[in-house]
């Protein structure tokens, strides 16, 4: 009787423990990562910076984007599921302006070059390091509203990953012509057509196609040969920090930056 009495005492207590350590597991696993993240302060120092920073987390592709405060950045990053909140970021590569402070964006790759984990918070994550301590404390971002409607006209081509477009004889734009679902414009040299469409239920989903251009050959082609090649990875649009239309390839990454054209109309 006595050795029953244990043994019940036994698996009793195992059961709550197992049972403790599965709820545990299942809370971690509960955090979702996935979106876009505002980076409110790193390493315990609110961050004071005109342009917030933030990061996107792609749970599918493993891969991080986002803006360090100055550089717009992309990378990869891996999570642990057998142990559920670990994480740990690979190389993150940055476009290369220079802002007047750049202090801001260099503690922010620091921080992310020593996560290690995360941990939830009650108003977001907080990205820790090997000894659990916070390095970068993250709040969920509201993404700028925009919709279909809001891409109809022309907009300059302003940016290429982040790089500013050069002056050239021919500005690189893009009109949307919503009715139609066609697009038009020139990507430095020749004038490109085409048409794009949405995926059912995805209201910022864009994809280009039967995109053709004329054969002319210009002094710098470079330019151009990247704009197409960016136009045909676009899944996506949305507002940037600069309240610009960012076209977004399937990671998220902004690989078009169209500033709304307000002069003289480019189509001739």
């Amino acid at each position: 009787m006595k050795k029953t009495m244990l043994k019940a005492a036994f698996f009793l207590s195992a059961g709550v423990w197992m049972t403790a350590c599965g709820s545990s597991k299942q809370a971690a696993q509960a955090i979702d990562l996935t979106g876009e993240w505002n980076i409110v302060a790193v390493n315990g120092e609110k961050v004071q910076a005109a342009n917030m920073p933030y990061i996107g987390l792609d749970m599918k592709g493993k891969k991080v984007y986002g803006n360090a405060g100055c550089n717009r950045m992309t990378g990869t990053f891996e999570a642990d599921s057998l142990q559920p909140g670990k994480i740990s970021f690979g190389q993150v590569g940055t476009t290369r302006m220079m802002c007047p402070d750049m202090d801001t964006e260099n503690k922010v790759l620091q921080a992310l070059n020593a996560v290690k984990g995360y941990a939830q918070t009650e108003t977001g994550l907080n990205m820790t390091d090997a000894e659990g301590k916070a390095v970068l404390t993250l709040e969920k971002r509201e993404t700028p509203v925009i919709t279909l409607n809001d891409l109809a006209g022309e907009w300059v081509i302003s940016a290429i990953y982040g790089v500013r477009v050069g002056k050239m004889d021919k500005t690189p734009f893009i009109a949307f012509d919503i009715a139609q679902k066609r697009v038009h414009g020139n990507a430095g040299c020749n004038i490109i057509n085409g048409g794009f469409s949405q995926e059912e239920g995805k209201a910022n989903s864009l994809k280009f196609s039967q995109m053709i251009s004329t054969m002319m050959a210009c002094p710098d082609m470079d330019t151009e040969r990247q704009i197409l090649e960016a136009l045909g990875k676009v899944t996506g649009f949305s507002l940037n920090q600069e309240q610009a239309v960012a076209l977004l390839d399937e990671a998220g990454t902004e690989v078009l930056t169209l500033t709304k054209n307000t002069d003289e109309p480019l189509t001739k």
